[in-house]
């Protein structure tokens, strides 16, 4: 592995623990601690102990609820902030001193009013608990809307100057790498069908073609031809409504492996696509670092604009040409172009948003 893909995974698996998990990689865990009387203590001497009960609470569910919750229109699990103003002291959700009329009781228990009974769904809440994914019980939910004490004065509330980064997800991922790379359905899709848009979609071999489980057109199972698609979805961490499978917010083995193939398998349909400039767009293929050189530089700097949203350093466009672009173009400058396109597409700062 060149130096430049070892300094891109490091990279990649330090900002993903450090942004995504913040505390909630461990957070059932570090809620015992904390009710045990220990603090946790990451490496650095950053806490990630709860910071009072409610907070203990939140951390204790985030297992169970951050996956639907932690972005979105109810982004409850985001921070302390959004969980106190969005969930604890909302009467919608928490009546104070009354758990049993309180929605967040009855959601867990599966006896909630409207459309949506249960949450999370899919799965009883109580068999999460039988099952150790979490350790918080009804039970203990109720007594803490019991002893839940005033709001403050003033909640605080998420600054919108706050920096937060957190992983696309891989709704993002198909949408953003099919705009970027000036792909449509058409280059992973039979079209012989006049009505192909209506009907399950028949995959042409080899593309290794990634779409959600539950969109149209069809039936769960039934959008494309090979569910292998619909499997490299979830992998990325996609959900699936129609089987209640939630998103997965994390960052791992089977998600990185998935954009791995994924990012090869992409740009190589964007170099091998007639006329397509996404990647190619200062260059052709008969073009060298030998033959015309200050062209390749010009497309290097170009593609990593195109995929980063921001101008390489000196140093970046460097390693990028050194460890990435010419050992490949001994090879042939196809190779190297799909290299150098798929190494962007593992890069953090297109990851993550």
């Amino acid at each position: 592995m060149s130096p430049l893909r070892q300094w891109q995974g490091a990279v990649v698996l330090a900002s993903l623990a450090l942004t995504l998990t913040a505390c909630f990689g461990e957070s059932t865990a570090r809620s015992n601690d904390t009710r045990d009387g220990q603090d946790a203590e990451p490496d650095g001497g950053v806490s990630c102990a709860a910071a009072g009960k409610n907070d203990e609470i939140r951390l204790a569910l985030a297992p169970a609820c951050e996956g639907c919750h932690l972005t979105g229109n109810k982004p409850f699990f985001a921070s302390l902030a959004a969980f106190e103003s969005g969930l604890v002291y909302n009467e919608k959700y928490v009546k104070r001193g009354d758990p049993g009329n309180s929605m967040l009781v009855q959601l867990l228990e599966g006896a909630a009013p409207g459309s949506y009974p249960q949450m999370p769904p899919g799965q009883p809440y109580s068999e999460l608990v039988a099952s150790g994914r979490v350790t918080l019980t009804i039970e203990q939910v109720e007594a803490w809307i019991r002893d839940l004490p005033a709001p403050p004065g003033q909640l605080e509330t998420p600054s919108p100057e706050e920096f937060t980064v957190r992983r696309l997800s891989a709704e993002e991922m198909v949408v953003s790498l099919m705009d970027q790379l000036r792909l449509t359905l058409e280059d992973f899709v039979s079209t012989s069908d006049p009505n192909w848009r209506n009907k399950a979609y028949v995959v042409n071999g080899g593309k290794l073609f990634v779409w959600p489980g539950d969109r149209a057109p069809g039936i769960s199972n039934e959008y494309v031809s090979d569910s292998r698609s619909i499997e490299r979805f979830e992998a990325l961490g996609g959900g699936n409504s129609l089987l209640y499978r939630k998103r997965d917010v994390g960052f791992g083995p089977s998600a990185a492996q998935t954009l791995v193939q994924m990012s090869q398998a992409w740009c190589a349909r964007a170099v091998d696509k007639k006329n397509n400039p996404a990647v190619l767009r200062h260059v052709t293929l008969a073009d060298t670092s030998t033959r015309n050189p200050d062209a390749v530089q010009k497309n290097l700097g170009a593609l990593y604009l195109r995929m980063l949203g921001q101008p390489p350093s000196e140093a970046e466009a460097k390693a990028l040409y050194e460890q990435v672009y010419l050992p490949l173009e001994a090879q042939n400058t196809r190779l190297a172009w799909i290299g150098v396109c798929a190494a962007l597409i593992r890069h953090p700062l297109w990851i993550t948003y």
